[in-house]
């Protein structure tokens, strides 16, 4: 790939869907981007603004600094996976929610994180912002689901599946049996295939919207 002296990819050139010759960039998304999966690298091959081809790669040592204090329980990490699909969607306030939701199971305050997973359910059943911004966003039907070996709750669209993962934190809070973070989990190998297709600016939020399979580097999840 040709390089600007700057470093910043320059253009190649490829065929589009209608067989016309077409500049494509290629950009890397990650491996440090806030609200991106830790140690994750997208690199992605854009014609215009719409993803071409893709390529997962994940940062070699990026747990480095010796171990953690071990795996999260299941709904602290689907907060934070939470957090960050609302903060990209611009929806603050109901991020914050989802902190406070996680703050309190991470302290074992049942009380508190009932009360504050049936407060952040209301309020993104309710968004209009959040319907807005996430419907349409990377939709699964079943036979996606099945193509890529997904598990079922990753149906619908960004907003189906945000509201999916409230729904089981919320359970949980409730006190449901706990189910482990890897159960269900999206691998990153698919990563690739699923992105394809879509424009650039939904990227990010399709990505936050999968319950991406934990690195070992990330698993365990501490006070943001």
């Amino acid at each position: 790939m040709d390089m600007a002296p700057g470093g910043i990819a320059l253009a190649g050139s490829g065929e589009d869907r209608d067989g016309l010759e077409m500049d494509v960039l290629h950009l890397p998304l990650g491996p440090v981007l806030p609200f991106w999966p830790a140690g994750l690298v997208l690199r992605c091959s854009l014609q215009g603004d719409v993803v071409v081809d893709a390529e997962a790669s994940v940062v070699d040592g990026a747990g480095a600094g010796g171990p953690g204090p071990g795996p999260a329980p299941a709904a602290v990490v689907w907060c934070d996976q939470v957090v960050a699909l609302l903060a990209l969607a611009g929806a603050e306030d109901a991020a914050a929610g989802a902190r406070r939701t996680r703050d309190a199971l991470l302290h074992g305050d049942r009380g508190a994180a009932r009360a504050a997973a049936e407060r952040l359910h209301r309020t993104v059943r309710r968004s209009r912002l959040l319907r807005w911004s996430l419907r349409g966003v990377l939709p699964l039907g079943p036979s996606a689901l099945e193509h890529h070996g997904l598990p079922r709750h990753c149906r619908g669209d960004a907003h189906d599946r945000l509201l999916s993962r409230v729904e089981r934190i919320r359970a949980e809070a409730g006190g449901a049996v706990p189910v482990p973070v890897e159960g269900g989990a999206v691998p990153w190998a698919v990563l690739p295939e699923l992105v394809t297709g879509l424009e650039l600016g939904s990227v990010r939020l399709a990505v936050a919207s999968l319950d991406l399979q934990p690195h070992p580097a990330v698993q365990a999840v501490g006070h943001g």
